[in-house]
This record gives C-alpha cells, structure tokens and sequence, in this order.
C-alpha cells in the first residue's frame, strides 16, 4: 500500500502544500479543523473559506476527524 502524507491545517499554507503533493501524485490528508471546511474540499475541490477561487486536485482528501 502507498503511505499517506498528512497536513495538519487547512489555512492557506496546509491548503497549498496538500494540493501540490496531491496533484504531484502523491496521496494526501489534509486535517481542516472546521468539519465544513474539510466537507467542502471533499465536495467541490476548493477551500472556499481560505483560498477562494483556487480549483484544488480531485485526488486530495480532507477531513475534521484527526484519528484519520
């Protein structure tokens, strides 16, 4: 099985860095502390609350719970 990077924090910054390892093929976790944030990544592949207007990789997962 491939590891899983994670990034802790769906501001900007962990948004970002999430998007560029996911769209490099890489498998990505992105931990927002908002459930709607991470909801919204998931649904419709953009961080509307922290960085409006940029398309992120449909291949980048998210998620509120940090067990995952």
């Amino acid at each position: 099985m491939a590891e899983t990077f994670a990034v802790i924090g769906a501001g900007q910054w962990g948004t970002t860095l999430a998007n560029v390892l996911a769209g490099n093929d890489v498998r990505t976790q992105l931990w927002a502390r908002e459930p709607e944030v991470a909801d919204v990544i998931v649904r419709q592949h953009e961080n509307t609350v922290f960085l409006p207007g940029i398309a992120l990789d449909p291949r980048l997962r998210a998620t509120a719970r940090l067990a995952e």
